[in-house]
């Protein structure tokens, strides 16, 4: 049995979306050792933890008024079988087709099931200025092809939609049909297996759209 983070994590100045509105990931020290009143060397943590910073998930409320909140899956939505679709041969603003889907896991892939797309762009691109700008994205025919696959949770280390698409077409297709999808992922590179098993559960937040999560893949485990 292997286990591989996939997971970003969180860092202060780690890759922020280039908006005004968009805030970065920082932390307060509520406590230090030199600050405890109980004298026993304590440290508090306050987090500003933006729900879509890092590896996190989306659910239906964040294009949906009245659409599913991250807290409402059962946890097993997040937590079974998943297959990787090795599309590392897509470079920098190449489109994932449904075709490509389709060739990449072929029967592997069950109704039920969880799909993780691996494109490779943060190996290329994380941390560098235009990580938001360069990666491959998902088409229309790709978000039609998850749909119909019955995939359950759909996560990817690319962009879901294309670089300055403000429709957002791939969101409302997937989100519509209530299939979470788990954004910012890393370290697929190191999967070697198509099917894996996928530990991605987001915080449990009532109310919100989305969720930070830490995103782990076991190989080895029974199918």
């Amino acid at each position: 049995m292997r286990i591989i983070d996939i997971s970003q994590g969180w860092r202060v100045g780690m890759p922020k979306y280039n908006a005004d509105w968009y805030p970065e990931f920082s932390v307060d020290h509520v406590m230090t050792p030199r600050t405890d009143p109980a004298g026993v060397d304590r440290t508090f943590t306050y987090l500003h933890l933006f729900a879509h910073n890092g590896s996190h998930v989306e659910s239906g409320l964040h294009f949906y008024p009245g659409g599913a909140e991250i807290g409402s899956f059962p946890l097993d939505r997040f937590i079974g079988p998943a297959c990787v679709a090795d599309l590392s041969h897509r470079g920098d603003l190449d489109p994932v087709t449904g075709d490509m889907l389709d060739k990449a896991v072929g029967s592997s892939l069950r109704p039920g099931m969880r799909l993780l797309i691996r494109t490779d762009h943060p190996v290329r691109h994380l941390d560098n200025h235009d990580y938001w700008d360069t990666p491959p994205y998902l088409e229309e025919s790709a978000a039609a092809w998850i749909v119909e696959r019955q995939v359950s949770v759909v996560g990817m280390d690319c962009i879901t939609e294309k670089p300055g698409d403000r429709a957002f077409p791939i969101h409302r297709a997937l989100l519509r049909h209530e299939i979470p999808i788990l954004e910012n992922l890393a370290n697929l590179h190191a999967v070697s297996d198509t099917v894996v098993w996928l530990f991605a559960a987001p915080l449990k937040i009532t109310g919100v759209e989305a969720a930070p999560c830490r995103a782990v893949v076991i190989e080895g485990m029974p199918r």
